[in-house]
């Protein structure tokens, strides 16, 4: 019974994080509902493996993941996700194509899943539907767009003090080679801004 309360509680919980984009009615959420499901992945399995087409959105309920762009000499992380936030590699899903990027574990991470082909049915269904994900979709540009705005226009440092605001508990999470890509800086020139600001 404790498990399936814990599952109604992280339902409940994504719905609050959907409701700051839009309201659905009654009748939509539920069929969101029935579609999550919890998983599971230990650190360093792939929520999404590099060329493979994206099925599905996670909402992270707890741990952290980076997204991954493997060179022939290292693997860049373009990103973060800890919990409360969603992920997926969009642009495969939308488009149908292999990822460009690779979704791992950096810690043990639970998560709720969505299938997203069912949803991609229900969009084509609803006109109401089709305004709440072009409300994702803008969302996650506007997210994107401040990345790039901030690694054109901001100093290394002022990244770093402002992923610590929003993200306390990251030093503890985030390998500091995996935060120092994410932030596009070499791993020294992280620690002597740490040093500094210490």
């Amino acid at each position: 019974m404790k498990a399936k309360l814990d599952t109604l509680s992280n339902i409940e919980k994504i719905r609050q994080s959907i409701s700051k984009l839009a309201n659905l009615p009654a009748e939509e959420w539920a069929f969101y509902s029935e579609l999550l499901e919890e998983v599971t992945f230990k650190k360093r399995a792939y929520l999404t493996p590099l060329g493979e087409i994206e099925k599905y959105a996670y909402f992270i309920m707890e741990g952290a993941v980076r997204y991954v762009k493997p060179t022939d000499d290292k693997d860049i992380c373009v990103d973060l996700g800890f919990s409360g936030n969603f992920v997926s590699s969009f642009a495969s899903c939308l488009s149908q194509t292999p990822s460009q990027v690779a979704i791992q574990a950096v810690t043990p991470v639970i998560a709720m899943r969505l299938n997203y082909e069912p949803v991609r049915q229900f969009i084509e269904s609803s006109s109401q539907e089709e305004r709440f994900h072009r409300r994702i979709a803008e969302q996650l540009y506007i997210r994107e767009t401040k990345r790039t705005y901030s690694l054109i226009s901001q100093t290394a440092e002022e990244r770093y003090l402002n992923l610590i605001k929003n993200q306390p508990d990251v030093l503890s999470l985030i390998p500091i080679k995996d935060l120092a890509s994410y932030l596009g800086v070499h791993p020294d020139s992280l620690s002597r801004i740490r040093n500094k600001l210490a």
